[in-house]
């Protein structure tokens, strides 16, 4: 196999090797986290799974027939208290991570010392934020955020709104 130096100057790569790089295709690195994404459900963006998948095997028989089957991973709607928004937030939460929000001592500890990898779940990321943010503002005193949407006193907040009008 033989290499032209010229084109090793141009990529700036002397790996032979890499000549995915001189035709404008994308970085392995990209094509590794958009695979890492689209291997984890849509539903798992909107509540806390904590990586969990659903599984795939099969069930064997006496006879050692083989017929597939899946395992779903337990999720539960649950409502959680927050001590920041001193409110219930309700979540579909799967029985793991129930364990280690206990394990953390409550969902804003879990929240905020998980990394967002581990969070695996938009929904989390955005939660994780809004709790760290309304940490600091409660240390700084200034004005409060609102609950999240997800919690009993943002739905109280909207019915209260709707009577008034």
């Amino acid at each position: 196999y033989l290499v032209n130096t010229a084109d090793r100057s141009e990529s700036g790569c002397m790996d032979p090797g890499a000549s995915f790089l001189r035709r404008g295709a994308t970085a392995p690195s990209l094509l590794l986290s958009a695979f890492q994404r689209a291997s984890r459900p849509d539903r798992a963006d909107r509540g806390l799974f904590g990586g969990k998948k659903i599984g795939f095997g099969n069930n064997v028989s006496f006879s050692e027939r083989k017929t597939r089957r899946t395992w779903m991973p337990n999720v539960q709607q649950k409502r959680l208290w927050s001590d920041c928004f001193d409110t219930m937030i309700k979540l579909r939460i799967t029985t793991s991570v129930l364990k280690t929000i206990d394990k953390h001592g409550g969902l804003d500890n879990y929240l905020v010392n998980t990394a967002d990898v581990k969070l695996d779940s938009a929904l989390g990321v955005k939660l994780k934020q809004m709790v760290i943010e309304q940490r600091r503002r409660i240390a700084a005193g200034e004005e409060l955020l609102e609950p999240p949407k997800t919690s009993d006193a943002y739905n109280a907040m909207q019915k209260a709104k709707k009577l008034a009008q």
